[in-house]
């Protein structure tokens, strides 16, 4: 099946870590903390049953088309491209989407390794018995002065970053395999033990009415096009990094199959976080719509009060830290495999310089929440905008960038490869379950994503 291909530099070594590692990826921090926020906003059951439905109709056929295509290629995301673009006959204006993943990735993490080390932060802080007797002032207090502490935020980046490197140069079967294959069950028995927790010490009952109660009076296309931008963005489509890990598959696995169980062993991950967070916001009379201070200025005070409510955050933010580096591993593993393909640097030497410029880059991301928190670029160049630095690369990459590359995904594998290579790959006879991916991810996939991009402001 991928006959004629340049040998890959790794493979993942057993069926069962790939699903470690796909399930430990996705299954991080926009699982727990984005999916409960904007379940919060936006009607609980009802954003949940949405998000569920796109997850099956859209994610899934749109994850399978970027696993295809990565074991098809079975290189980097660049190499992969070029690849296909010599063995299959698709147009050479492909390789684009090799050069704006692997941008994307990369201006990805620069700003995501910020936004995980304030996981560690937070950490630190729940092991010095920072939430003991927390109020709602001092939690404000606590996330303003973090985000007024540029030193801070870059010292524990680099943490983050320091941590990735190591891993990263070990390899993908010495050092990712082994670190996901155990930091990924590990974070999953601390949050089905916060569960208990929370059905335990807190209002369990009125999380889930919240959570499984449907209430279509608050149905709006604002509600539908939120939970399908959840439901494709959760699961990483469109940058490469799954595309990087169908490369690394073994011919013998089933695409089919692996997506299906990562996409709803992540689906359950999000659910579990939900029911362990959304009691304490009931029991404590807190605000479930609170947006993205959710996680850091809302549960903390919930964490003052309630019993054993240090050790509760302790655990919450040690478990968004397994989940964090298990995700920069396997990002910055994608931005190493496209430089690897290229030089012949070691992989020690690119896995390190990435970090290096990863994390300089980073200062852009932790300046915006300082000095540079009424700096907007864009003013220069005469256009109107109040976006700092930081909301222009997540405007970039996740509104622009990701849409356009999980849109180029869906029609290279519908439009561009040949029905038989596709087929093949995917391991499916020429009937109904072929017929329906094709179709999904030809015309359905497709109209979703253009949906998202109508609505972006």
């Amino acid at each position: 099946m991928n006959s004629g291909k340049p040998p890959v530099p790794s493979r993942w070594s057993s069926n069962v870590l790939f699903l470690i590692i796909a399930i430990g990826t996705e299954a991080g921090i926009a699982n727990v903390w984005k999916f409960s926020y904007l379940a919060g906003e936006n009607g609980g059951g009802l954003f949940v049953a949405l998000y569920f439905l796109a997850l099956i109709v859209v994610a899934v056929p749109a994850l399978m088309a970027e696993m295809l295509i990565g074991r098809l290629g079975g290189r980097s995301t660049m190499g992969s491209m070029r690849v296909l673009v010599a063995q299959h006959a698709i147009s050479p204006l492909w390789k684009l989407f090799g050069v704006m993943a692997t941008a994307a990735v990369f201006l990805i993490l620069s700003y995501y390794c910020v936004i995980c080390g304030w996981m560690l932060k937070y950490f630190m802080v729940g092991l010095r018995g920072g939430f003991t007797g927390l109020d709602a002032a001092g939690a404000a207090a606590a996330y303003h002065a973090m985000l007024a502490d540029p030193v801070g935020m870059l010292l524990y980046s680099g943490v983050i970053l320091l941590v990735t490197a190591l891993i990263v140069a070990a390899g993908v079967n010495r050092g990712i395999e082994r670190v996901a294959g155990v930091l990924t069950p590990l974070r999953l028995v601390i949050l089905v033990g916060l569960l208990g927790y929370s059905a335990r010490y807190a209002n369990l009952e009125a999380a889930a009415n919240f959570l499984f109660t449907v209430d279509l009076t608050r149905l709006t296309p604002a509600v539908v096009v939120t939970a399908l931008g959840q439901a494709f963005f959760s699961l990483g489509i469109g940058v490469g990094v799954m595309l990087t890990m169908g490369a690394y598959m073994k011919p013998e696995y089933s695409i089919p199959r692996a997506v299906l169980t990562v996409a709803i062993a992540q689906g359950l991950v999000a659910l579990i976080a939900g029911l362990a967070i959304f009691p304490l916001v009931f029991t404590y009379g807190l605000e479930p719509a609170q947006g993205p201070g959710l996680l850091f200025v809302t549960l903390p005070v919930a964490f003052g009060r309630m019993p054993y409510g240090a050790l509760f955050g302790t655990a919450l933010f040690l478990t968004l830290s397994f989940a964090a580096i298990t995700a920069t591993s396997v990002i910055l593993e994608t931005v190493v495999s496209v430089l690897g393909d290229y030089t012949r640097r070691t992989r020690r030497t690119l896995a390190w310089s990435s970090a290096a410029l990863i994390w300089l880059s980073g200062i852009l991301t932790v300046l915006s929440f300082g000095r540079w928190r009424e700096f907007y670029p864009l003013t220069a160049l005469g256009i109107s905008s109040t976006k700092t630095p930081f909301e222009l690369l997540d405007y970039l990459t996740s509104n622009l960038m990701m849409p356009a590359g999980g849109l180029m995904v869906a029609l290279m594998a519908g439009w561009a490869l040949s029905r038989t290579a596709t087929r093949q790959e995917l391991g499916f006879g020429d009937g109904l379950a072929y017929g329906l991916w094709r179709g999904l991810v030809r015309y359905v996939v497709p109209l979703a994503i253009v949906i998202i991009f109508l609505s972006i402001r």
